[in-house]
């Protein structure tokens, strides 16, 4: 079970990336030693993922996000998961309940590129709905952890 240190290194690093380890054991109280294996540790277990600058889409002219419900069709589930995961404009890719099988989130320079997204698509599901996101009110990759759940 993670603890109160594991709980303010991953607040952290979720605020700043970058942060060295050094400062980021001053911070919170640990040696840079002690921060730099339970950072190796949480990143061996797959809690850390990964470490990403966050890009906006509009400021590169990547200005159409859009989510597509996408059905199984002529693949099998497994197959249709990783045609949509190997597309390099899908963001997101769920499997979700309901009428659909996946939702995904896509994102397109424009509206052309976007519909040969969507044909590509539905060369092997047909009967997607795609939904075009007209503005964001909140987009983030933080996940709400809370103090609490983590041992003292």
């Amino acid at each position: 079970m993670m603890d109160r240190y594991d709980y303010l290194i991953l607040m952290e690093l979720q605020d700043n990336g970058r942060i060295s380890t050094a400062e980021l054991g001053r911070k919170i109280g640990l040696s840079t030693t002690a921060t730099k294996e339970r950072i190796k540790k949480m990143e061996q277990e797959g809690i850390i993922k990964g470490y990403a600058a966050i890009i906006d889409g509009d400021k590169v002219g990547m200005d159409i996000t859009a989510f597509i419900s996408v059905p199984v069709g002529n693949m099998n589930i497994h197959e249709t998961a990783k045609f949509l995961s190997e597309m390099p404009e899908v963001l997101e890719c769920h499997k979700v309940t309901g009428d659909t099988c996946y939702l995904i989130k896509v994102k397109a320079r424009n509206t052309k590129r976007l519909e040969q997204l969507i044909d590509r698509i539905n060369s092997i599901a047909r009967n997607t709905y795609t939904y075009l996101t007209l503005s964001t009110t909140k987009e983030t990759i933080k996940i709400n952890l809370e103090e609490k759940d983590f041992k003292k």
